[in-house]
């Protein structure tokens, strides 16, 4: 028999079981890995969920209309969701349930607060995952629960098994036959290749096969390393864009969070039967103009994503720009006792109006938040000059190794003062992503006890 003929039987047969033991490792990996999504899922809904009733409820809820504002607080957290159950109990008594069954039974909860606990049980023939938490709001404790169907998971993952099973077990017999037959030297860089394989399929994407041989399997080898590699750069590139899609979610969530919380609190007010005329009027207007505001922010967030970044710019006048961050920061800038002191040259500056406004009142309110107690002359100037704007306070700075930083996701330079004055750690990303998309460049320039300035220069 001569090489070739024997150098294909030996890639046919050894490659044939490459595929099928990467399929096993596949199997596997992809078998945990599902279930730990499903389970990182769900608790990412219940954190999600408990957060934003502890928020909520810390925030509206009064001992004079407790329970008035409870039920409302329990009717918008919790009866809004379709792609889950949830369940929230207070003590012994149930104030929302979607499932028809008792999670205290199958998961008693205990532990510190967001302290998020699990279990999966079997409930009338099918799988369910139960994760739930304690929240404290106001001294009173509450029982945060999120139930989920998974048996579609299993289903799929029991039918990738036994599809498996039958097409592995043909190809393992088949190839295990024809290498029986050759000698063991000729496949010892076969079965380099195959362990190379293993380790990539085990999520080893940097590893290559050594191989060196003037040969087939040579050859084989430099194209199993080229593919190992372009394999490497596109999960590489797939991980990056997915995260830039979930920084870009997360802050157009954030950017959300103070326009709907103003139009909840206005339309709590108008269910006051002692408001004026002049005070209705007044939170409708408000209402009206906040809902613009989110239909016009909305539109423009989904050209960017559409239009690959490319947004539409419009001469808009200074002064105009600044009367709206004025009027949109005015009530939180007065709640912490701090003036807003503008300074424009009347100018114009050819951007997206609303994505400028959205950028420059995240600036303004973080420059808002840079005060301690009993600091005096608490003040944010906001001036612009040609094409470049400004903002700058005189609280406590920023430390200079936190500087590289500021921009990252969920990054808080002091974590416990930022979640006690409602920060996200998501502001300031989605300011980069703003400035990023109008091709401008931002700078911080800050020292501890004197202040920060972050400029923005258009091009």
């Amino acid at each position: 028999m001569k090489l070739w003929q024997k150098t294909a039987i030996i890639c046919i047969s050894v490659l044939l079981i490459i595929v099928f033991a990467c399929s096993a490792v596949l199997l596997v990996h992809a078998k945990n890995s599902i279930l730990e999504l499903t389970y990182s899922h769900a608790e990412d809904k219940q954190r999600g969920l408990a957060s934003s009733f502890s928020e909520m409820a810390s925030y509206y809820l009064t001992e004079e209309d407790s329970a008035t504002v409870e039920a409302s607080l329990v009717n918008y957290c919790f009866s809004r969701f379709a792609d889950f159950s949830s369940v929230l109990m207070r003590g012994e008594e149930t104030l929302y349930s979607g499932v028809s069954v008792d999670p205290r039974t199958l998961l008693p909860l205990s532990g510190n607060e967001y302290g998020i606990q699990l279990t999966e049980r079997e409930i009338e023939g099918r799988n369910v995952l139960i994760v739930g938490s304690l929240v404290t709001v106001k001294s009173t404790p509450y029982a945060v629960y999120v139930v989920e169907d998974i048996s579609t998971t299993y289903n799929s993952i029991t039918n990738m098994a036994g599809t498996f099973v039958i097409v592995s077990m043909a190809g393992i017999l088949l190839g295990a036959g024809s290498i029986a037959l050759l000698m063991r030297r000729s496949t010892r860089p076969l079965t380099a290749l195959a362990l190379t394989a293993r380790r990539i399929a085990d999520g080893e994407y940097g590893i290559r096969a050594s191989v060196e041989t003037h040969d087939e399997v040579g050859t084989l080898a430099d194209d199993f390393n080229m593919m190992a590699k372009a394999m490497e750069t596109r999960i590489a590139e797939l991980t990056e864009t997915a995260e830039r899609q979930r920084l870009f979610i997360g802050g157009v969530t954030h950017e959300f969070k103070t326009p709907l919380t103003a139009l909840l609190l206005h339309t709590r007010m108008l269910r006051r039967a002692n408001m004026t005329e002049e005070e209705k009027d007044g939170s409708l207007a408000h209402i009206e103009s906040q809902c613009e505001w989110l239909e016009r922010l909305v539109q423009t967030l989904l050209r960017i994503i559409t239009l690959d970044r490319e947004i539409e710019r419009k001469p808009c006048a200074v002064d105009v720009l600044f009367d709206r961050v004025r009027q949109n920061t005015q009530k939180s800038l007065a709640d912490r006792g701090v003036t807003l002191n503008t300074l424009s040259d009347g100018g114009t500056l050819l951007v997206n109006a609303d994505l400028i406004q959205s950028l420059l009142i995240n600036l303004v309110d973080n420059a808002a938040k840079a005060y301690d107690t009993g600091m005096e002359n608490r003040k944010v100037c906001l001036t612009v000059s040609g094409s470049t704007i400004e903002v700058s306070d005189n609280g406590r700075g920023i430390p200079k190794e936190a500087l590289p930083r500021i921009f990252e996701p969920f990054y808080m330079v002091d974590k416990s003062r930022s979640k006690k004055s409602g920060g996200s750690g998501l502001g300031l990303t989605l300011v980069r992503k703003i400035a990023d998309a109008h091709g401008a460049e931002i700078t911080v320039e800050s020292s501890v006890g004197k202040g920060t300035t972050v400029r923005l220069r258009f091009q």
